[in-house]
């Protein structure tokens, strides 16, 4: 992500003539204390500086974007002062010498007028480095809380969005239909569906307030989501899963799976002679993937909230890569990026 180049208008406006109004100060003996020549260097002064506050700038600009992560921070910052004191000083040696060689400096110019320029140079510079520093840290704060608060309001959505859709009258109904027919049919049967329907909602309550949770918290929670599904749409609906073990402790957003099987059985017919095949894997570089074969309705299907869009909106807050989602036809396919175990994102985790 490039940042954007520091917005120090009001600073330039501000800063520049403030600084050489009292730098020309220093040298009013020098001026015989002649308002005239104190005003002519004034100008010259502020012309002399915005150039160089120009360069700075924009080494400050290149240093951001060449750095851009909270952890080179201190790197950032050393090699932008050291920038910062190298422009000062070859602009102040070349000022000190432009002057002398025209004949417009009102001393001799010695060793001592060339170090009494370059200290100054510096001063000023660490002076406005660490304003513009203190400023970037402020507006990378500021952006950080703006995140924190987008990502919680989207972990918050999405609870809403999948609790409301597990407790709507259609799936009460459902469920109940499922149920009661299983405690007629075998007790058994009856009360592992109870107990699923009760590790559904759990994992509901419990994991909205996560930003991430690991794929074999995923797996668990789709499994017990399934075994419901199935008792409603029995050999019309199939799963297939093959996870690589080294990939059970890597990361991604809640209800990423369920979101994905939803949106499969929403826009797919349902039929034993037609059975929906969803099948979870992973991919050789370290991705989820989740593919259904495509047996599209006829009946144009309502958007309903917290679909594949609401989940493309949760890995972007959370700064991850979009999923990346293909349709030839024949299969659907949503790809999931995913965080492994001890990668450096989650320093960084809004």
């Amino acid at each position: 992500m490039t940042l954007e180049r520091p917005n120090d208008r009001w600073l330039r406006w501000i800063g520049i003539p403030l600084i050489v109004l009292l730098g020309n100060l220093l040298y009013l003996q020098e001026y015989n204390y002649n308002p005239v020549w104190y005003f002519s260097w004034v100008i010259f002064g502020i012309a002399y500086m915005t150039g160089v506050w120009e360069l700075s700038l924009r080494w400050v600009h290149f240093t951001r974007n060449r750095f851009p992560d909270n952890r080179q921070s201190l790197l950032r910052i050393i090699i932008t002062f050291a920038g910062y004191f190298t422009l000062t000083i070859l602009c102040q040696i070349l000022f000190v010498f432009l002057t002398d060689a025209t004949g417009v400096a009102l001393v001799p110019v010695t060793r001592k007028v060339y170090v009494s320029y370059i200290l100054v140079g510096i001063i000023c510079s660490l002076l406005l480095g660490t304003i513009y520093e203190i400023i970037f840290y402020l507006q990378q704060y500021r952006q950080a809380i703006a995140e924190a608060e987008a990502v919680q309001k989207a972990g918050i959505q999405s609870q809403f969005d999948s609790l409301k859709n597990q407790v709507n009258p259609h799936f009460l109904f459902n469920s109940l239909n499922s149920l009661s027919a299983l405690i007629s049919e075998d007790r058994a049967r009856a009360n592992q569906f109870l107990d699923e329907l009760s590790t559904v909602y759990r994992y509901l309550l419990q994991s909205g307030e996560r930003r991430l949770v690991t794929v074999q918290t995923e797996i668990d929670f789709i499994h017990s989501f399934f075994y419901l599904l199935k008792a409603r749409y029995g050999a019309a609906i199939e799963l297939k899963i093959a996870i690589d073990v080294q990939l059970l402790d890597a990361w991604l957003p809640p209800f990423s799976l369920q979101t994905l099987v939803e949106n499969a059985i929403r826009h797919n017919i349902i039929l034993a002679e037609k059975p929906l095949v969803i099948t979870i894997h992973t991919t050789q570089d370290s991705a989820l993937a989740v593919k259904n074969n495509i047996q599209r309705k006829n009946l144009q299907v309502n958007k309903q909230p917290g679909g594949l869009g609401h989940l493309t909106e949760r890995f972007t807050l959370l700064r991850l890569p979009r999923p990346l989602i293909t349709d030839d036809g024949r299969e659907f396919v949503v790809r999931l990026p995913l965080i492994v175990k001890g990668a450096d994102f989650l320093v960084n985790l809004p």
